[in-house]
């Protein structure tokens, strides 16, 4: 186990933290920590853009020293300006940093692989070890030579950025980029929460408590419902499993049969992941990495919220467009949440939105409460495309190169397959059972409004149960609510924001779906979206429940009786460990694994130890190829999905003629049929056709191995001239090619 590398590592992420206090304190000056918080992301944020800028030009260490620079340069301006630090806030939000870190890298340390199956590691390595490679942005595609990656790669240049800073090596700084990831995720939701709470007045680390928990560690109710099921009437248990698509007989679930994926797969034909699986599945991939951001939005759009006129003008068009900003190149998916998140915070605000715009305290009033609302929500959504548009131009680089240069092969669909009320109540139930508890407790029922609303939200039960959309039924009278609770001034704040927003996620995709060639329907849509749901919940949850577990505790007993409050202060905590029950045993199973990549006996963090075990007749190859400096193009058998493919170029970062199938989905299928064909010609057409697409691609080395073997058969190439056998190990052979010598016997073009 390299301790010293993670002792590290944390000394790294303490200093961006220390160098972001400034900033964070400057942007969120009510909040009890003085942004504490935020301070890391806030840093990595200004640092990447800054990369992300300079990059275009040179990425090297020099390019990343020279970003810190300007952090650094921010951060003093600010401190001589008497911004208010708080040390002590400081170190309460790495405490909590630490914890979630060194919780992750037990994790990863046991089952530390870079694999291809059961995730998207080939990937996310691939695009780090590209941008390692790389001597500008954007970083050329390892599995399209000689052209530009057309993926979201800012979480990636994230780790980047650490890695060139610490010189770690890639295989180590895969696995503590993402415990730092996730480090991030845990405590700024403890942070966001706290600060919620304590405008309450609820206790603000039971509250920061809570929420780290709903996004570090809980999970759905499919697992505890599997191991109750053998308790249930057999007509119970065929109503669960129709919807779920299961055999009957396969629902009640013993400890034994458990596994860690299954939770993840409730909903037919999609994904319904949450954090801790993502995590412990290891995946370094950008719908993780872009929620701790996502959350730094929420914060700053929490400081809109409840900030004067004059501060929320920076907040708005100055710090809100540049996260922005830096979430898209994250994942672009989390761009218009991001955006909905900031026309929220604004529609809600203290202050009415127009007087973010001078001039703007005339058009605030109305004569009716209609003309009011309406006036103020679209002044919001104005002003949202605002931060938008300026997202963009600060995203420049991002939108030029990857956006618009991708296959313009995705769109807009409408009305795809609905979710059913089991699978929504598994995936959702425990935030909506908590949710219904809390809203409930702040209706003034007595209330002519109240009881409008009520009204409301059964006819919406009814009409999503008639008109058989499950979500409707469930989750639009929590939105409702919240939304009209927030207008009437029944105590509630920024968590019911919060709810309101997720609840609208859930809803949306009902409905509408980015439909692209990836897989049909609603698939993507919905695995990116109820991430982003998770993590909004799990802040509002751990208010929410905070405060009921606070409001519970009444002043003296009457008897042995419980008042309602405690009542739901007793469910909630019933729901509360019930969504721990899966962590409990996902990590029972991480730890007592006897699979072959798995290390309990000997931990590391080396991502790449496992293919010495598992693909030992390619891995000293392999190993031969990452040592090569530049990017010396190779050609390789195309990987097919999710299998182990393309191995030398996804483990290296060399950029292959063609890797996995995901190309097609970023170049569209006319280009990904003609590089898979002219792979095909590389391995068995005659040599003119191989020399005038070595040069084509401009090929160095040719990698011969088990996968080109049984698709190609025998290898002819050292009969040729300009090619030699370069390296042999294993069950691989590597062909170097001389291009020169190649174009003077067959003359081919240079």
């Amino acid at each position: 186990m390299e301790f010293a590398l993670v002792a590290f590592w944390l000394l790294v992420y303490y200093a961006f933290a220390l160098a972001g206090l400034p900033a964070a304190a400057a942007l969120f000056p009510r909040f009890p920590d003085r942004g504490a918080a935020f301070a890391l992301p806030a840093s990595l944020a200004v640092v990447t853009i800054v990369v992300y800028w300079l990059g275009q030009f040179a990425f090297t260490t020099a390019t990343v020293v020279a970003a810190i620079a300007v952090l650094a340069s921010i951060s003093v301006l600010l401190w001589r300006r008497d911004i208010e630090l708080d040390l002590r806030g400081y170190a309460e939000a790495m405490a909590v940093f630490t914890a979630a870190f060194c919780f992750l890298i037990v994790i990863r340390a046991i089952d530390p692989a870079i694999i291809a199956t059961g995730g998207e590691k080939f990937l996310d390595f691939g695009l780090l070890q590209s941008l390692m490679r790389a001597p500008a942005l954007p970083p050329e595609d390892m599995w399209f030579a000689g052209e530009p990656v057309r993926y979201y790669y800012g979480g990636h240049l994230v780790a980047a950025i650490l890695t060139k800073l610490t010189g770690t090596l890639p295989r180590f700084s895969y696995n503590l980029a993402l415990a730092g990831f996730y480090g991030m995720l845990v405590s700024t939701a403890y942070g966001l929460a706290s600060a919620i709470a304590d405008r309450h007045g609820t206790p603000r680390r039971l509250a920061g408590a809570l929420a780290a928990f709903f996004v570090g560690f809980a999970a759905n109710v499919y697992t505890p419902m599997r191991l109750l099921a053998g308790a249930l009437p057999r007509s119970l248990v065929e109503a669960i499993a129709t919807p779920l698509e299961m055999n009957p007989a396969d629902v009640p679930l013993t400890p034994t049969e458990f596994h860690y994926w299954d939770a993840s797969r409730v909903m037919v034909g999609t994904i319904n992941e949450f954090p801790f699986f993502a995590y412990l599945n290891g995946d370094l991939h950008a719908h993780m990495m872009g929620q701790p951001f996502l959350l730094f939005v929420a914060a700053l759009g929490y400081a809109v919220y409840r900030s004067d006129a004059r501060w929320r003008r920076a907040l708005v068009f100055g710090a809100l467009p540049l996260v922005v900003a830096f979430v898209s190149t994250v994942s672009s998916w989390s761009f218009p949440t991001a955006l909905g998140v900031v026309w929220l915070s604004l529609t809600f605000a203290d202050e009415h939105p127009a007087t973010l715009v001078p001039g703007g305290e005339r058009i605030a009033g109305g004569e009716s409460v209609v003309v009011r609302e309406l006036g103020r929500t679209t002044t919001a959504m104005a002003i949202t495309v605002v931060v938008g548009a300026l997202s963009l131009i600060w995203a420049a680089p991002f939108v030029a190169n990857v956006l618009l240069g991708a296959a313009g092969n995705r769109s807009i669909a409408f009305f795809p397959d609905r979710s059913s009320l089991v699978e929504v109540l598994v995936v959702h139930g425990a935030f909506l059972a908590l949710f219904a508890l809390y809203l409930g407790s702040h209706v003034r029922w007595r209330d002519r409004e109240a009881t409008q609303v009520g009204v409301l939200g059964g006819l919406l039960v009814v009409a999503g149960w008639q008109g058989g959309v499950a979500a409707v039924a469930l989750v639009a009278p929590l939105l409702v609510a919240g939304w009209a609770l927030l207008r009437l001034d029944a105590d509630l704040d920024f968590e019911t924001v919060l709810l309101v927003g997720g609840a609208g996620l859930v809803l949306l995709v009902e409905f509408v779906y980015l439909q692209d060639n990836a897989i049909a329907g609603r698939f993507n849509t919905v695995f990116k979206v109820y991430m982003q749901v998770w993590v909004l919940w799990a802040v509002a949850g751990g208010v929410a429940l905070a405060r009921l577990l606070t409001d519970a505790a009444p002043d003296q007993l009457s008897g042995t009786l419980l008042t309602p409050r405690q009542w739901m202060a007793i469910f909630a905590s019933f729901l509360l460990l019930s969504t721990s029950v899966y962590g409990v045993f996902a990590l029972g199973q991480h730890v007592g694994s006897d699979s072959a990549i798995h290390r309990t006996e000997d931990p590391t963090l080396d991502g790449m130890a496992f293919i010495w075990t598992v693909h030992a007749g390619e891995a000293g190859a392999i190993e031969w190829l990452g040592a090569k400096e530049g990017r010396p193009h190779i050609v390789s058998a195309p990987g097919k999905p999710y299998q182990w493919g393309s191995p030398a170029s996804s483990l290296t970062g060399l950029p292959t003629v063609l890797g996995w199938y995901q190309e097609r989905i970023y170049r569209g299928d006319a280009a990904y049929e003609e590089r898979k064909r002219n792979v095909e010609l590389i391995y068995s057409a005659d040599w003119e056709t191989r020399a005038r697409l070595f040069d084509r691609y401009d090929v160095r080395y040719i990698y011969y191995g088990p996968r080109e073997r049984e698709w190609y058969g025998r290898s002819t190439f050292s009969n040729y001239p300009g090619v030699e056998l370069a390296h042999r190990s294993g069950s691989v052979s590597i062909y170097r090619v001389n291009q020169t010598a190649v174009d003077r016997q067959t003359d081919v073009p240079g």
